[in-house]
């Protein structure tokens, strides 16, 4: 018989998940900004996890200091949106050819029902705690069984994306994407590392072009 581990979390793990859930979930938006005495006392807790917390959110890109104005909520620019989908298309590329080698039947079913997945910002409570299930990429992430991609795909970047969201009200799901998702399903189950690799990293990139990010001729 096996029994589901029991995770302990310090002051810190929690306040970190606090903050993380009330940026995402829009509570503090974009642009806020967050003083180290001011969250202690609404938290009921000392300075001192709440330093570690906001330092975590820091090194994942939620948080920034700017300098003479302390720390703040990430505002993303688009130039930083469209940086965040050039890597997505080459890990969530990846993580495809990955998933197609090693993600076994019962998971390809369940990708099935996550092919019509609406890109809208997740419930306050699930975030911070799980991703939710039936995201077509968190999932796909998930089958490569690659810690370190599943980790930058499915905690930071996936974090960022949804900050993104909530500046843009949230995200219709794009005309043709879930035909995309089934056919990207397709070749996993065939076995097809290759063309899962190339639809996904197509996939991505057409999300990316109908977002009509402004960017400098530069970028």
């Amino acid at each position: 018989m096996q029994v589901e581990r029991i995770e302990v979390q310090t002051l810190a793990d929690r306040a970190c998940d606090r903050l993380e859930r009330a940026i995402l979930s829009g509570r503090l938006p974009p642009g806020t900004a967050l003083g180290e005495a001011e969250l202690a006392g609404q938290l009921g807790i000392s300075r001192g996890p709440v330093r570690e917390a906001m330092n975590r959110l820091e090194g994942r890109g939620l948080l920034q200091r700017v300098p003479h104005a302390g720390v703040r909520v990430v505002c993303l620019s688009d130039t930083e949106v469209s940086e965040i989908f050039a890597m997505r298309e080459v890990l969530e590329g990846l993580a495809a050819r990955l998933a197609a080698g090693c993600m076994p039947p019962q998971e390809i079913d369940a990708l099935e029902a996550a092919a019509a997945f609406r890109h809208t910002a997740p419930a306050a409570d699930q975030i911070g705690r799980s991703k939710p299930g039936d995201d077509f990429h968190v999932r796909v992430a998930q089958g490569s069984r690659n810690r370190r991609l599943i980790q930058c795909l499915c905690t930071d970047m996936y974090s960022l994306l949804q900050l993104y969201r909530i500046r843009s009200g949230g995200s219709p799901m794009r005309a043709g994407s879930a035909d995309e998702h089934r056919e990207i399903i397709h070749a996993i189950r065939a076995r097809d590392g290759a063309r899962a690799e190339r639809l996904m990293r197509a996939h991505v990139r057409r999300a990316r072009d109908s977002l009509n990010l402004q960017l400098s001729p530069a970028t």
